[in-house]
Parts: C-alpha cells; structure tokens; sequence
C-alpha cells in the first residue's frame, strides 16, 4: 500500500447525502489501479479489485460493472451505492480506497539525452517539457522548434500532432501540452525525419544530402509495411500542420495520381494498423 498521504478514498451514502473531498472527484480509474472496496456492515462485501484492461470487473451480489477505465471514483462508487440497493441492501454505504496506481507511460524519442519511457503521475499535470527534462533535456542537435506529441485520436484510428514550445521564454510555460497515457513525444534532430507504427524497423532515419527523401521512400528504408498495415492510409505529420493523408499504395503501385509527398527535416511518417 502506498502512503496514507497518497490515498485517494471515496464514500458513498445515498440516504445521507454526504459530500467527498474534492481531491477525489477529478481522478479517472485506469488499468491496474488497485482499488479496496468496503460496504459499511457488510464485511463479507470487502475485496480488493484490480482494474483490468477491459475495464470489466465482477462484484459479489451484482455481477459484472463494465466500463471502469476513465470513470470517477465518485461515479463508480455511486453506481454501487445503487446497484447494491437495488434488491440487496436496505443501505449501502460504500467506501472505494485507492491503494495503488497502474502504471502510466509516455515516451520521449529522439534527439534527448535518455530517450525512452517517462512515468506520468497519477495525482499531478505531467507537461511536454517536463517529460523532455525528465529525459535529459534537448540533445545540442535537436530541432526544437519540431518536437512535438503524438496522440490516438480516441474517436478514430488515427494520430493527432501537438506542437510542443521551444521552452526558451516564460510564455511557453503557459501553452506547454499536459500528457496523456501513451502519448509519444518526438524530438528530431535536425537532419532526420521518423518513421512510425506499422512498418518492420520503426525509428528515425537520416535524410540524404543528395536527394529528396518521400513517403514511400521513408517506408522502405524502415524495412517496408508490415502484415498488419494499412497502405493506402499512411500519415505524413508536420509541425504546425494538419496531418496529410498519403495513399502508399497506389503510389507504389504507379496508380496514384498524387505526388509521393518530400520529407521535411522533422518530420513524422505514420503507418497505421489495419482493423481489418
């Protein structure tokens, strides 16, 4: 168990009404969390849960409580309150204790001095710049001005890109980006440009000084699509601008009617996985 201090803890009395402390309310269960639930009077009721990946737990006398990850603990406290009441209990005062964290990861990759995997509190804001300086700080090659976030778009199968700020000046503080679960942060070196999700070898690769460096290219020199990937939909994503789909496919093909778009210095080439 974690520090008493750390604790976050929830009651739920429906017939008394009473108010939780407000530390409690924002924080939203993730897989892992390690959650100690109590039913006042009911000893028999008190278990410990660990919230799975699915977001699906059994509970006695109720069965099944789906879609845990990203909920309140208020709110799920609430739902308990009333399901036990709902044909089980004349009362049902029930206390959810946080006793541990699941584990939240963000990367950092490129040019930093530690790249890799960052910790993300579960209780406190972990913003760009702070994972950058948790990883070493900006390498003396780093093209600043195109770091960025990579982000799932919860509502498709695609990746958003947020600028991060140089962190030069007292302003940038102000619009740093405050981390998700998962997000990747990419700090480009100057002369190269990234090649990402469904290829053989992902990773950076060097643009040539001799000639330009397109999608399609890019995606070779990372070994070439996987079995999973979804050709025709590749990402190009640019600093400060919107993500542009390419159709690799065809233009491998030669039935593409479009220009195999040049890579810019910093650059980010996105292959994603195929739901089919």
């Amino acid at each position: 168990m974690i520090a008493l201090g750390a604790l976050l803890l929830w009651s739920a009395n429906l017939s008394a009404g009473e108010a939780a402390p407000a530390a409690v309310a924002g924080y939203r269960l993730y897989p892992g969390d390690l959650l100690h639930i109590q039913v006042f009077d009911n000893p028999d009721l008190e278990t410990d849960i660990r919230v799975p990946d699915t977001g699906t737990i059994t509970f006695p006398l109720i069965g099944q409580v789906r879609e845990l990850v990203g909920r309140t603990v208020e709110d799920f406290t609430n739902e308990l309150s009333k399901r036990l009441m709902d044909g089980y209990l004349r009362q049902a005062v029930v206390t959810i204790t946080v006793k541990d964290f699941g584990k939240r990861l963000a990367t950092v990759m490129g040019s930093v001095t530690h790249p890799g995997p960052v910790a993300l509190d579960p209780l406190r804001v972990t913003t760009a710049m702070q994972a950058i300086g948790d990883a070493g700080g900006f390498n003396d090659d780093a093209n600043r001005i195109g770091a960025m976030v990579i982000r799932d778009n919860p509502h498709t199968n695609e990746k958003i890109a947020l600028q991060v700020p140089k962190g030069d000046k007292a302003s940038d503080l102000v619009k740093d980006i405050v981390l998700e679960p998962g997000d990747i942060i990419i700090v480009p070196r100057l002369d190269r440009v990234f090649i990402l999700g469904q290829v053989t070898k992902p990773g950076a690769v060097n643009l040539p000084s001799q000639e330009p460096l397109t999608v399609s290219k890019a995606v070779s020199l990372a070994g070439g699509f996987d079995k999973f990937a979804k050709q025709g939909n590749v990402q190009l994503i640019r600093t400060g601008q919107k993500v542009q789909e390419v159709d690799v496919r065809k233009i491998l093909t030669g039935d593409s009617r479009e220009e195999d778009p040049k890579l810019n210095p910093g650059d980010t080439v996105y292959v994603p996985e195929s739901r089919f």
